[in-house]
C-alpha cells in the first residue's frame, strides 16, 4: 500500500496500525497545498457477498456522518473525506500529532491529586459533549488519548467506526440480531462485555483511567471483590478520600450504580474543588438528598422485613424469640464496602492492552431484589415507605433551605443607605474583545447545559461578569462560557 494514491488524491507514505478490523494509514493530500499529512482508514469487508456488501455500506455511511457531527469539537479528529473504492471503504481524518496518553503513564508511577483532577475534568468535557450528540465512544483507553503537541490537550480519537462496520455487517451476514460488544478487556464494563453499552460505561473506562493514574497499576493488575465484583484499589493509592469516593462511584460494577452523565462527575469534582460555588452547593444538596432517600429507605425496608418475618414465624407458631438477627438482601446493602484481602504485590501484566469483541451472551446480570416471595399484603409496607419517604424528603429540603439562607440586613438608616449607594460598583460596559478559540459549551447561571455552542473564532461581547473561571457573555447567545476557551483581542 506504500504509495499507493487513493481516490486519486490520498498518497499513502506509512503504516499507521493493522489488525482484524482494517488498516490504518498516514497520507498525504496531494490536492492541497503542501501535501498536508492526513489519517486514512481502510475497511475490507469480510465478505463479497452483495447483502453483506450492502449492509457494510450503508453502516458505513452512518458512522461517517456521525464523525462529521462529533469534528466539530475541537479535541476530536475532523472527518476529512470518507469514500468507497473496488468495494472497499475509507474514512479520511485530521492527522493528531503528539503521543499517547499511555507515555505518561508508566508502570509504578503515580500521578498526583492535581493531575488527576485536570485528566478527569478535560475528558469528561469531552464525553459530556459526544453522549450529548447520541453517541458511545465504547473503546476510550490511554491509547485513545493523545496529547497534542500544538496546545497540550487531550484530544479524543478512534472511536470505533471501522469496527462497528466490520463486525454489524458479519452479524447481519450471519443473521444475528445481537450488539456485538467492542473494546478493551481491564477498561469495558461488564454491561459493555455483554454487548450493552450505555453512556456511564465511557465513565467507567475514563475511572479505570483515573485508578491506573493513582496507583500506577495496569487495570488487569487489580483485583475484583469476589462478593461484589468490585475492583480492589484504595489500598495501592495515596489521594483523599474525596477524590476516592468519586473514583470508586465511576466504576461501580452495576451500571446503575455510577454516574450516569458526566455532566454528574463534573459537577462532583466541581464540589470537590470549589466548593463555595452555585454549581457545588447544589449538586451538595443533590448528594445529600440521595443519601437521606437511601439511608431512610434502607432502615426503613430492614425493620418492615423484620416485622414482617416475625408476624410469618407467629402465624407459623414458630417462637419470635428464635429470630436472633437479620441481614438485608443485597439491594439495600451498601456494595462500597469492599474486601481489602488482595494481596499489596499485584501480579504483573506481560500482555499490551488491545481492543477485542466478544461473542454477545444472553444472560444480564443485575442487583438481587429485595425479597418478593412475600404474600400481597406486602405491597402496603412499600407504600408506607414512598409516604414516609415523600415526607422525609419536604422535611429535609426545608431544613436545606433555611441551613444555605443568609441573616437579614440589619434595617436601613440614611447614613448606610449612602454608604451602600456609594459602595455599589459601577455596571461594567459590554465587552467586544473577546474571541472563542475553542468549541465551548453554553450554561445558565445555575451551571446547566442550554445545548448552545459557541463555536471556534466567534466574537461574543462579555458582560464583565466572571465565576470561578466562567465569563458571562450577552451575545450572539445569553449565558456563561469558559474564559479559559476565549481570548481578548484588545489586550
Amino acid at each position: 500500500m506504500i504509495g499507493r494514491l487513493l481516490d486519486q488524491r490520498y498518497q499513502v507514505v506509512e503504516v499507521l496500525g493493522q489488525g482484524g478490523f482494517g488498516h490504518t494509514y498516514i497520507a498525504q493530500d496531494t490536492h492541497r497545498p503542501g501535501n498536508p499529512t492526513c489519517v486514512v482508514k481502510h475497511l475490507k469487508p469480510a465478505t463479497s457477498d452483495p447483502e453483506c456488501l450492502q449492509t457494510a455500506r450503508r453502516l458505513f455511511n452512518s458512522e461517517a456522518e456521525t464523525l462529521e457531527k462529533l469534528g466539530h469539537h475541537d479535541q476530536i479528529p475532523r472527518l476529512l473525506a470518507y469514500f468507497e473504492e473496488n468495494e472497499e471503504f475509507y474514512l479520511v481524518q485530521e492527522f493528531i500529532a503528539g503521543h499517547p496518553l499511555t507515555k505518561e503513564l508508566p508502570a509504578g508511577q503515580r500521578w498526583s491529586y492535581s493531575q488527576v483532577i485536570q485528566l478527569l475534568q478535560e475528558v469528561l468535557s469531552i464525553l459530556e459533549f459526544v453522549h450529548g450528540n447520541g453517541v458511545i465512544h465504547r473503546d476510550l483507553k490511554p491509547d485513545n488519548l493523545i496529547r497534542r503537541q500544538q496546545d497540550n490537550k487531550l484530544v479524543l480519537v478512534d472511536f470505533g467506526a471501522v469496527k462497528q462496520v466490520q463486525m454489524q455487517s458479519i452479524m447481519a451476514h450471519e443473521g444475528l440480531a445481537e450488539t456485538v460488544a467492542i473494546g478493551t478487556p481491564g477498561y469495558m464494563p461488564s454491561e459493555q462485555g455483554q454487548g450493552r453499552p450505555r453512556p456511564c460505561s465511557d465513565i467507567y473506562a475514563l475511572g479505570i483511567i483515573g485508578i491506573q493514574a493513582v496507583t500506577g497499576l495496569n487495570p488487569r493488575q487489580l483485583l475484583e471483590d469476589s462478593a461484589t465484583g468490585e475492583i480492589i484499589w484504595r489500598q495501592y493509592a495515596q489521594i483523599s478520600e474525596e477524590l476516592a469516593a468519586i473514583l470508586t462511584k465511576m466504576v461501580r460494577h452495576y451500571f446503575k450504580h455510577r454516574y450516569q452523565t458526566a455532566t454528574e462527575v463534573l459537577q462532583a469534582l466541581t464540589l470537590l474543588t470549589n466548593p463555595h460555588t452555585p454549581i457545588a452547593l447544589a449538586a451538595n444538596l443533590s448528594q445529600r438528598m440521595q443519601g437521606y432517600w437511601r439511608g431512610g429507605y434502607q432502615a426503613l425496608a430492614g425493620a418492615l422485613q423484620m416485622f414482617q418475618t416475625r408476624s410469618a414465624l407467629k402465624t407459623m407458631g414458630t417462637n419470635p424469640q428464635l429470630v436472633q438477627s437479620y441481614t438485608p438482601s443485597d439491594e439495600a446493602t451498601d456494595l462500597g464496602s469492599t474486601s481489602q484481602t488482595a494481596s499489596v504485590n499485584p501480579p504483573p501484566v506481560t500482555s499490551p492492552d488491545r481492543t477485542v469483541t466478544l461473542a454477545p451472551v444472553n444472560s444480564y446480570g443485575t442487583p438481587i431484589p429485595l425479597q418478593s416471595q412475600q404474600s400481597s399484603g406486602a405491597n402496603y409496607p412499600h407504600k408506607l415507605l414512598l409516604l414516609m419517604g415523600g415526607g422525609a424528603a419536604t422535611v429535609v429540603i426545608a431544613l436545606a433551605i433555611s441551613a444555605i439562607r443568609q441573616p437579614s440586613p440589619p434595617p436601613a438608616t440614611t447614613q448606610n443607605t449612602a454608604e451602600i449607594k456609594s459602595a455599589q460598583p459601577k455596571s461594567e460596559p459590554q465587552n467586544t474583545c473577546f474571541v472563542v478559540v475553542s468549541h465551548s459549551n453554553v450554561r445558565s447561571e445555575s451551571g446547566k447545559k442550554t445545548g448552545q455552542v459557541v463555536k471556534a473564532g466567534t466574537r461574543v461581547s462579555a458582560t464583565g461578569k466572571q465565576k470561578e473561571g466562567w465569563l458571562e457573555i450577552s451575545s450572539p447567545v445569553s449565558g456563561w462560557i469558559w474564559k479559559s476557551r476565549t481570548k481578548n483581542t484588545c489586550s
